[in-house]
């Protein structure tokens, strides 16, 4: 066991960078002179300020490019390193020279000393040009293995002697726990692999999904580690890493480093802590789940900030997800194909045919519309002789009101199940695709139509009298095609909204109402007011 005592550990702060993940990198100059200041005083050895990216097509804050004319403006005190870092994947092209001439201005004329290099595994060979020209500069470098998980101990030591061999010398070795799955035994088997086989000082990067940042971070100290990465109050990507108000606590009771930590809990407890209220990282259930099951964090971060999914939803996503993903970052393709993938049962036992023979069929969704003109919705209803459908448990409607509900997203399916209340009302849905679990509450049920679904995104819609082929995993594309399989007159949508017609939900829900339009023989059009693109049927002129 490496002698803890006997190292010389450096405290490596990351918010403004790590944290940006949050805030597209748009810390005010205040609140990054009040941050540095705090840190300062606070006796951390390096700060981070942000990231270098090549010019990116959205706006991103200043601290994702960190330029020299932003870190002329704020007041850096001596006695601390600063830093900034570059994504590999950013750098690694045929026009990497001039990339890099672009962002860098050589080491004596910039205000920061450090750059580090962060790089999936399969990257790290390519990034030996990278190290070379930032060397060759002046600067101090850091590299920084994402992902380590996903190496196993062959792998990671090949690669570390490939680094040996190969690279410049440079100032520190990193790898970083990026899926936020790794246990102290983990950690303490890693910094021993790269210890084995580099004597660079090594470095360790903890993020907090399972809880286990600070005693990560701690394990790779023990374990012969002297560089450690933390953020204020944990801010950074997903769950959060390892926190500096706690690790420097720790590193201070051990005897590590000497610490003002009342300046730090200063940092922790002002902007940044309300900024966390807003923001809300930190781990919860779904990291934690994430984390175990490999998924990357910014899965979770997306769900959660989306307003498309609801917990249970979020949680048997993270399920479908790490089944097959290859977990690098957020993809919106990869939840679509994982959801695809899910429903895959093309054929049910049930026909539909000639089920609502020239009737229409009214489609309910939980939007307000349908909620503030309801009397006005069911009147229409009436009046047309309309099969009204639910789509999902609509938590402000009486399902007394609905002739049937469709669903057929499993997570859905579970709050529809846990409220008995709905348990009368006829179901229509692909029993082949459920869990067992979810398909054994469904023994009980009063009527459930087993109609099948196959999920094609380049697929031609389809409606069969036992089952459908739609473009997305959406209920309304099912209900669609379930009615136009039963024979009906024309769809009548209540309560679709359109979220507030701006969203990337709303661009894909308009985009798929689109192309079932193109493709389907059934008039559609909206009762309630909506953002989508439908022709409208008056609601109160009947």
């Amino acid at each position: 066991m490496h002698d803890i005592t006997s190292a010389a550990p450096k405290l490596l702060d990351c918010t403004l960078r790590d944290g940006g993940y949050y805030n597209d990198w748009d810390f005010s100059l205040r609140e990054a002179q009040d941050y540095i200041d705090n840190l300062v005083r606070g006796g951390v050895d390096i700060i981070e300020i942000g990231f270098r990216f090549t010019p990116k097509s959205k706006f991103l804050g200043p601290f994702a490019y960190t330029r020299e004319d932003v870190l002329q403006q704020l007041e850096l005190p001596e006695g601390v390193q600063y830093g900034v870092m570059i994504n590999a994947s950013d750098y690694l092209s045929d026009r990497w020279l001039q990339d890099m001439e672009a962002a860098f201005v050589p080491a004596a004329e910039s205000r920061v000393g450090l750059v580090r290099i962060a790089a999936h595994i399969g990257q790290i060979p390519a990034c030996d040009k990278l190290v070379a020209w930032l060397k060759a500069a002046g600067y101090d470098v850091g590299l920084n293995v994402m992902q380590i998980s996903q190496a196993d101990d062959a792998q990671i030591t090949a690669l570390i002697e490939d680094v040996e061999a190969r690279f410049v010398p440079f100032e520190a070795l990193y790898f970083a726990d990026s899926l936020g799955n790794l246990k102290v035994d983990d950690v303490t088997r890693i910094v021993t692999l790269f210890r084995a086989s580099s004597p660079k000082p090594i470095g360790f990067h903890g993020h907090d999904n399972i809880g286990l940042g600070v005693a990560n971070s701690m394990a790779a100290l023990r374990a012969g580690a002297t560089w450690v990465d933390a953020t204020v109050t944990g801010m950074g990507r997903g769950a959060g890493n390892t926190q500096t108000e706690y690790l420097s606590v720790e590193m201070a009771q051990m005897g590590l480093k000497s610490f003002n930590l009342l300046d730090i809990q200063r940092a922790a407890t002002g902007w940044l802590a309300k900024l966390k209220e807003r923001c809300r990282w930190g781990t919860n259930i779904f990291y934690y789940e994430a984390g175990l099951r490999s998924l990357h964090p910014s899965y979770v971060q997306q769900m959660l900030a989306s307003n498309r999914y609801e917990p249970v939803d979020i949680l048997v996503m993270i399920a479908a997800l790490s089944g097959g993903e290859a977990p690098t970052s957020y993809s919106a393709a990869n939840v679509d194909r994982a959801l695809a993938a899910m429903m895959n049962a093309p054929e049910g036992r049930d026909s539909v045919e000639g089920l609502w023979s020239g009737r229409s069929v009214m489609i309910v969704a939980g939007g307000p519309q349908a909620v503030r003109h309801w009397n006005a919705v069911m009147a229409l209803a009436r009046k047309r002789n309309a099969f009204v459908l639910a789509v999902n448990h609509l938590e402000d409607h009486d399902p007394a009101s609905f002739d049937g509900v469709v669903c057929i997203h499993p997570a859905r399916m579970m709050a529809l199940i846990g409220d008995k209340s709905w348990n009368a009302l006829p179901l229509y849905s692909t029993l082949g695709m459920l869990p067992d679990s979810l398909d054994s509450k469904m023994q009980g049920r009063s009527a459930v139509t087993d109609y099948g679904v196959c999920v094609q995104a380049d697929a031609a819609f389809s409606a069969r009298p036992k089952g459908c082929t739609i473009p997305a995993p959406e209920a309304l594309a099912y209900a669609w095609a379930l009615a136009e399989a039963a024979g009906a007159s024309e769809l009548l949508l209540a309560g679709f909204d359109g979220y507030n017609g701006m969203s990337e939900s709303y661009r894909k829900t308009n985009a798929l109402i689109a192309s079932l339009k193109s493709q389907s023989s059934l008039p559609v059009s909206s009762v309630t007011a909506t953002h989508y693109t439908l022709a409208h049927t008056p609601l109160y002129s009947e």
